[in-house]
């Protein structure tokens, strides 16, 4: 049964959302925590993204903020993500949403692909993302450094927050999402349900940027963004890449085995 309940015992009930739910008004909605979706791809964005979160935020709700993932470029794809949600990275818990509809290296490249998404994401913004997984696919991505948002449903029928959602307690992750037709006082229609394990305190340790020797990229990471341009050319690159503390040699000996040289 819902209720705006102080959490109990560490855990957390929330909801995610997209642009189906644009109608809806958290400020009136139970909930502790709102995931909002932000872009998918590198050519789609949530228009109602910041309405929702500024409606979160206004609420004194906990936020978060997931890219769901089309299997193109993961740098590419980070970097839409991390422009069109800017405003609230140090504020959020960011990410990732893999799932196999509208993506093709879904069941393919899994470890690779939501490696380099995630490790960029960390490297530009501090703030280490989760991964969005269901749970038949969950090994996939496994043993990463990333936590998990694991979905896994018993059936579709509707339902209010449950405190001890189906198979609770059989695989470990930090938020369980249990149903897609979850029904909750102020909206009228279908809200996925989601059980944090973590408690407030820990989410917004989660959400916050990180400083110091933990945001140093690898040299996979910085090889690749040379070659997409962002370190500039020449003697500017070489520079640019001794003032942030990387070996320039070392970066082009990487970026010349990435291209086949």
């Amino acid at each position: 049964m819902a209720s705006n309940k102080t959490p109990l015992k560490g855990y957390m009930d929330g909801i995610d959302i997209s642009a189906w739910q644009d109608t809806i008004d958290i400020t009136k909605v139970p909930c502790d925590f709102v995931i909002v979706k932000a872009t998918e791809g590198t050519d789609y964005k949530n228009r109602y993204f910041a309405k929702h979160c500024d409606q979160a935020m206004k609420a004194g709700k906990l936020l978060g903020a997931f890219h769901y993932a089309n299997g193109g470029n993961p740098h590419s794809e980070a970097e839409y993500f991390i422009a069109y949600s800017k405003k609230y990275v140090g504020k959020a818990i960011l990410v990732l949403d893999w799932e196999g509809q509208n993506n093709p290296q879904f069941g393919r490249s899994d470890r690779a692909w939501c490696k380099e998404w995630c490790d960029h994401v960390y490297s530009k913004t501090g703030v280490k993302p989760l991964i969005y997984i269901q749970k038949s696919a969950m090994d996939n991505v496994k043993g990463l450094g990333y936590r998990l948002w694991v979905a896994q449903y018993p059936d579709y029928e509707r339902t209010g927050y449950q405190e001890h959602p189906w198979n609770e307690g059989q695989y470990e992750c930090d938020i369980r999402q249990y149903t897609s037709v979850g029904r909750l006082p102020g909206y009228d229609g279908n809200l996925d349900l989601n059980k944090s394990y973590i408690d407030k305190a820990t989410w917004k340790k989660y959400a916050a940027k990180k400083t110091g020797s933990s945001q140093k990229k690898s040299i996979d990471v910085i090889a690749r963004e040379v070659i997409a341009g962002d370190w500039g050319n020449g003697d500017d690159r070489k520079n640019r890449l001794k003032k942030a503390g990387y070996d320039h040699v070392k970066v082009q000996n990487k970026v010349n085995e990435m291209l086949g040289r």
